[in-house]
């Protein structure tokens, strides 16, 4: 099972706490700290602006905790106060806006000062003359982001075209099949339907060639028909098994995550980098998440299956 990526974001000072709430999460998910130096996992490269660096990790990574500690003493209302580096508040609200508040968590130390606009994320406090309380406040944590559930329907862009996808072709077959008790094909009625959803195991920058090849390789026959309410025939490739009659799709919808993530990049992104393959595979497993979802919402589970290139 591939273990979900996880940030941990802290001040420099503070990296000895930062270690130790990895190794309390590294048995659950794939933790990287922002000052590890390996190549392939680091999130601050060399020749690489921050920022940029930022923005690519807020869409690489599933979950992220941002460490608040004293480390800068402030004037709130004409009092000296606490509160966390400036860099950490800004890593807190890029990652809270990118995941969402409940796949973000603020780990912060009880004498830190914090202003309203923290209400309804996710805290949890600690005090650091008493380690037990910072274990406690991880595994607080640990249990709220296992909790999580990664079925959500989001707006990250492969949520976005899954949605997309099950309104305009998923749910006009499915409902077709249910009103008519099956198909006719060739003068044939066949009772039994099921729909197959075939999804690349990466996507290419032709992603329409990728499944011109796919489709190549399996014999299939197009059939078309009309969906009431809509001015259009709906097409689509079928084959027959055990008489069975299977409709065969390849979405071709999901190039338009190559796109979005180019947006959502800064313009100087490697796009033949490691860490961009690895968005791109992150928001394919998203599109393939949410059109689950969609078809358990809708009872159409049973009759569409979601395959990868490799079960093929």
């Amino acid at each position: 099972m591939i273990k979900k990526k996880l940030f941990i974001g802290s001040s420099t000072e503070e990296l000895g706490l930062a270690q130790a709430a990895k190794s309390i999460l590294e048995k659950d998910f794939d933790v990287t700290i922002w000052n590890e130096k390996v190549w392939d996992t680091s999130v601050f490269k060399i020749n690489q602006n921050f920022l940029s660096d930022l923005l690519k990790a807020s869409l690489q990574f599933d979950f992220g905790i941002l460490l608040g500690t004293n480390d800068d003493k402030v004037i709130f209302r004409g009092k000296e106060v606490m509160q966390p580096r400036d860099n950490v508040l800004f890593e807190l609200g890029l990652f809270t806006g990118r995941l969402g508040t409940s796949k973000c968590a603020f780990l912060i130390d009880k004498e830190v000062k914090l202003l309203s606009d923290f209400n309804g994320l996710s805290l949890a406090y600690f005090d650091k003359s008493q380690m037990d309380t910072f274990t406690s406040a991880v595994n607080d944590i640990r249990s709220l982001f296992l909790s999580s559930s990664d079925d959500e329907i989001n707006f990250f862009p492969s949520a976005t075209l899954a949605s997309v996808y099950f309104e305009n072709l998923i749910v006009p077959i499915c409902r077709f099949i249910i009103e008519n008790n099956g198909f006719t094909s060739k003068e044939i009625h066949y009772k039994k339907c099921k729909i197959n959803v075939i999804i690349p195991d990466r996507i290419n920058e032709d992603v329409n060639l990728q499944f011109e090849k796919l489709k190549s390789s399996i014999s299939t026959e197009n059939v078309s028909f009309k969906y009431a309410g809509r001015p259009r025939h709906i097409s689509i490739d079928t084959q027959i098994k055990n008489d069975t009659l299977e409709f065969i799709d390849f979405p071709t919808i999901i190039t338009g995550i190559n796109h979005a993530i180019s947006n959502l990049l800064p313009n100087d992104f490697n796009k033949l980098s490691p860490d961009y393959n690895s968005i791109l595979e992150r928001e394919l497993r998203r599109f393939i998440t949410t059109l689950k979802k969609l078809l358990i919402r809708n009872g159409f589970d049973e009759m569409v299956n979601v395959k990868r290139e490799t079960e093929l």
